[in-house]
């Protein structure tokens, strides 16, 4: 098996074509946290689609100037590498490449929607769909600095980070997402997803979106908040709606 550097495989054990998604775990631009690591590749995974799980680029305290457009410009190579065909052959599995979407976390779902939104290209190809976990969006008005200086370094002008703020970038070639959050994150207030659910229907992109009351940041599958846990159940039925998965349930 030959695949890029930083990808994981967490391939399905359902037969037949199946769908894909690009993994991109949160942490500030500085790390990739656990949770939302190979527990979030194994869920999509279980449920029928081929996970791979990239570790993007990082900030490093060898880096000089803007971590961007490093992450980016990785996880597109990632995606052309799935749409192509390559994946497949390298891989030996069985992918759609029409039905490829991407996944964030937290400053993952910065880099997914920036992939969403062609912000590397405009005229390139897109995902077919998107799933947004507690993501920042706004480098202009960010929660806490973390995930702006990470990407951005110290200082970066109101410009650049204008046009890194997701909510600034959605077309109608934005694929339909999902996106949700939970309305006590201290890390990264919901209003960063509300806000680009906002920015989503204005452009009158197929936009699912969901607060729920309680979970820290960084939940991952949320496995351990009862009710927030129902997001995967809610992300599923969704994926089905939207025809990414259209194979009968498991344990129906």
């Amino acid at each position: 098996m030959s695949t890029p550097d930083g990808i994981t495989v967490r391939p399905t054990s359902v037969g037949g074509s199946r769908p894909s998604v690009i993994v991109l775990p949160g942490g500030g631009y500085e790390e990739h946290g656990r949770a939302s690591s190979e527990p979030m590749a194994d869920w999509y995974a279980g449920i029928g689609l081929h996970a791979f799980l990239f570790r993007y680029p990082l900030r490093t305290p060898e880096t000089v100037g803007p971590l961007h457009p490093a992450p980016i410009d990785a996880t597109r190579a990632v995606f052309t590498w799935l749409r192509s065909g390559r994946a497949g052959a390298d891989t030996g599995l069985d992918i759609d490449t029409e039905r490829i979407g991407v996944v964030g976390s937290s400053a993952g779902g910065h880099l997914a929607a920036s992939l969403a939104n062609g912000i590397d290209d405009p005229a390139a190809d897109r995902p077919a769909f998107c799933v947004l976990n507690y993501p920042v969006i706004s480098m202009e008005h960010p929660t806490r600095p973390r995930p702006m200086v990470g990407l951005l370094g110290d200082d970066p002008p109101w410009r650049t980070r204008r046009e890194l703020s997701m909510e600034t970038r959605v077309d109608e070639r934005t694929p339909p997402t999902f996106v949700w959050t939970t309305a006590d994150d201290r890390i990264v207030r919901a209003s960063n997803a509300l806000s680009y659910a906002d920015a989503l229907v204005r452009s009158e992109v197929d936009v699912e979106v969901h607060v729920f009351p309680h979970g820290r940041h960084g939940l991952g599958t949320a496995v351990r908040e009862p009710h927030t846990s129902q997001w995967t159940r809610l992300c599923e039925d969704w994926l089905r709606y939207q025809r990414v998965l259209t194979d009968t349930p498991p344990n129906c």
